[in-house]
């Protein structure tokens, strides 16, 4: 375990979340990206620039891919590469000044070190080591319990339900209720708490997952795309969450 690496980034995510609760107290400069829902604002990019920042002085020869720009144009994932979401939720962030969350992955040579999920306004830290174990607020979590896709609740974006796919209406129906937070973040976080067994979401960048993949990877459970493949660290994706049986079960249903 490289502990210098894991107390600063616990230092830096500390910052972070002091930052974007003070931003709250005051006016948010918005403005949209892809369309009206699409949201960045000075935070997503203050919050990105504050991380590099942090590892490029101490980290001068690690690679970072993060949301806002940085690193778009990387071809490989040799060397330590650190995938960077400053605000995962920023509709979240705007509307309901709750449910967003920044998240960390760290990778060496493509295969996953580290991941923090740092839900802000509740100031929890979900975060992986690879070897050491999977923790919530430094205190152990245990894997969830891996129940069938009946018994277990969806976590997947709201347009899924009105699409007429029909592989993922097997997988709506197949499940026996579903959920949404309009946040990778809190998506992955409601699993690895045992609120949900399973998050399906299309699109997802690199800084939607990689967080989430390491932590998850740690703790036995499953992340592949649709067709249950090893996920792309610089590639957009469909991808699923979920606990092994569940994670089985989905699959078989997407690609039936």
């Amino acid at each position: 375990m490289n502990y210098q690496r894991h107390h600063l980034v616990q230092t830096w995510i500390a910052q972070v979340g002091n930052m974007l609760r003070t931003a709250l107290q005051g006016e948010l400069e918005i403005e949209e990206k892809s369309g009206r829902a699409d949201l960045v604002t000075q935070m997503d990019k203050a919050v990105e620039a504050y991380l590099i920042d942090q590892i490029h002085h101490y980290f001068p020869n690690d690679q970072i891919l993060g949301e806002e720009g940085h690193g778009h144009n990387l071809t490989s994932t040799q060397g330590v590469l650190w995938i960077i979401d400053p605000i995962d939720g920023t509709l979240n962030f705007v509307k309901q000044a709750n449910n967003f969350g920044t998240m960390i992955g760290i990778f060496e040579d493509g295969q996953a070190q580290a991941g923090y999920i740092y839900d802000v306004m509740k100031d929890d830290l979900y975060y992986g080591i690879n070897g050491e174990g999977v923790f919530l607020n430094d205190q152990p979590l245990v894997p969830t319990l891996d129940t069938s896709l009946a018994d277990s609740l969806l976590n997947i974006n709201q347009y899924h339900l009105v699409g007429s796919d029909p592989q993922i209406q097997a997988l709506v129906n197949g499940a026996l209720g579903v959920r949404g937070y309009g946040s990778a973040a809190l998506e992955i976080i409601s699993i690895l708490r045992g609120e949900a067994s399973i998050y399906y979401a299309s699109r997802l960048q690199p800084w939607d997952f990689a967080a989430g993949l390491a932590i998850f990877k740690e703790l036995g459970l499953k992340v592949t795309d649709r067709q249950g493949q090893a996920l792309d660290l610089l590639e957009a994706s469909t991808v699923v969450f979920a606990s092994p049986q569940v994670h089985q079960e989905a699959i078989q249903l997407l690609n039936a």
